[in-house]
């Protein structure tokens, strides 16, 4: 008998979920599931003037192996103080969250490994939209942690809270 696809909320997924900003919708069964996180929410201060790459939790797998088969972003990023807006940062999803003095992501595998770094179009609102095939393997005691990871040269004066909205779809199992 096929089993029959449900929606559930995250207490039965097994997600958890890091703050108000993110919500998630998940439906499937244990052969493969969907997750849809809605996002509204901003990356830590970036101070400007250089190369930085910083991120933000999205959710969390539930424990044990799981692999994730691809992913789906829709997300603009907005400036707040009107310092970064022309920059065209490296976004991706990794399940290590960005760090350092990088100008893109590809220089930790972790920064990117479930969805390589996509060109944004600017930091003043316009959406990025991409989809991304993957085979992730994560083993049992390896990183839940699904981050939204961003890095750029940033310009000059930076940007106290660069926000960001959309979504993020994730296939797992």
């Amino acid at each position: 008998m096929a089993r029959q696809n449900v929606m559930l909320r995250d207490d039965q997924s097994g997600i958890i979920l890091p703050g108000s900003w993110v919500t998630s919708q998940t439906t499937g069964s244990p052969e493969g599931y969907k997750t849809v996180l809605t996002l509204n929410g901003a990356f830590p201060a970036i101070a400007g003037g250089a190369n930085l790459g910083v991120g933000k939790l999205l959710l969390t797998l539930p424990a044990g192996p799981r692999i994730i088969g691809g992913s789906n972003i829709s997300i603009a990023v907005k400036q707040t103080q009107g310092n970064v807006t022309a920059d065209t940062p490296d976004m991706g999803l990794g399940t290590v969250i960005a760090s350092g003095v990088v100008a893109t992501l590809d220089g930790t595998a972790t920064f990117e490994n479930i969805m390589t770094g996509q060109t944004m179009n600017d930091c003043d609102g316009t959406v990025e939209n991409a989809t991304v095939t993957t085979n992730l393997a994560i083993e049992a005691a390896a990183a839940h942690t699904i981050h939204l990871n961003i890095a750029d040269g940033w310009a000059a004066s930076g940007d106290t809270a660069l926000g960001f909205s959309g979504t993020a779809t994730i296939w797992w199992r």
